[in-house]
Order: structure tokens, then C-alpha cells, then sequence
């Protein structure tokens, strides 16, 4: 398994690749809703796993405004759930953004998406707040990062 770290606009085939995992775990996710909400920031960052049978999984965020980042879409395949994967993408999303001078994460779940809240919980995320939608409540929550820290090597690719 190697993890790439990269602008998603400029790995659009790697980009597709991620949002058909997301389909498959969280339904409907338009591209073309994908595309321009990234094309709204400048900063933005995918981190994806993936080895010779495609990807495994990913996250994928952009920066809201300085020094605070928000981690927007992320999943991991089913039939790679329980290996970790989603835990090392999210410790590479952090390690990179505090090495960037980041000092928040953001992120949004909702209660049917049980294992990604409990994995923010135990990752350090704060529940600050729930927005009413109309497929129910939407969870918010916050990790406070710490700035400088060094940036992760290990198995990644990045461009």
C-alpha cells in the first residue's frame, strides 16, 4: 500500500478513482459538485491509499480560510474497512497540514457513518455543533493541530 499526497485538480483520474469509493460507501457524490467546490479554494489536498487493486481509500479537504482546514470528503472501500486505512490517511492529513502551519481541522459526519465518528473521537475531534439537513443532523467537529510538526515519509508520493 503507498499513500499519495496531492493537489487534487492536477490527478483528476486519481480524483475519480477516490469519488467512485466514495459512491459505493456514502451514495450519490457528483463530480462535477466535487470539482467546483474545489475550484472555489486554492488550497487543496487529497490523500489517498492505493496499491494494484485501486484505491483502497482517501481524504480529501481544502483550506477554509488560513490556518484552518476543512477536511470535506473522505471513505474507505468496503471491502478494505477494518485494516487502518482510514486511521493512517487521517494521521497523514495531520501530519502534513501541522507540518504547513495548520492549527484546525474541520470535518462534518452524520450519525450513520458510525466508524468514521467514533474514528474522529478517538482521534482527538471535538463535537462543537449540529447542522440541520435535510437527510437529518450533520455533525461537526474540530482537532486543534499542533503547527511545525515534522511531515510524514513513510510510503508517499507526492507532487
Amino acid at each position: 500500500m503507498h499513500f499519495e499526497l496531492v493537489d487534487p485538480l492536477d490527478h483528476r483520474e486519481l480524483l475519480e478513482a477516490c469519488l467512485e469509493v466514495a459512491r459505493e460507501r456514502m451514495g450519490v457524490c457528483r463530480s462535477s459538485r466535487v470539482l467546483k467546490t474545489l475550484k472555489l479554494h486554492k488550497k487543496r489536498l487529497l490523500v489517498a491509499a492505493r496499491d494494484v487493486r485501486g484505491v483502497a481509500g482517501f481524504k480529501l479537504g481544502f483550506c477554509e480560510r488560513p490556518g484552518v482546514f476543512n477536511s470535506w470528503l473522505g471513505a474507505v472501500a468496503a471491502a478494505r474497512e477494518g485494516n487502518g486505512i482510514g486511521r493512517r490517511l487521517m494521521e497523514l492529513q495531520h501530519e502534513h497540514l501541522a507540518a504547513l502551519g495548520y492549527r484546525l481541522v474541520r470535518t462534518g459526519t452524520r450519525n450513520q457513518f458510525r466508524r468514521m465518528l467514533i474514528l474522529n473521537l478517538l482521534s482527538g475531534f471535538e463535537l462543537v455543533g449540529v447542522r440541520h439537513k435535510k437527510n437529518g443532523p450533520h455533525l461537526q467537529l474540530e482537532k486543534r493541530l499542533t503547527p511545525g510538526a515534522k511531515s510524514p515519509e513513510n510510503n508517499l508520493v507526492r507532487s
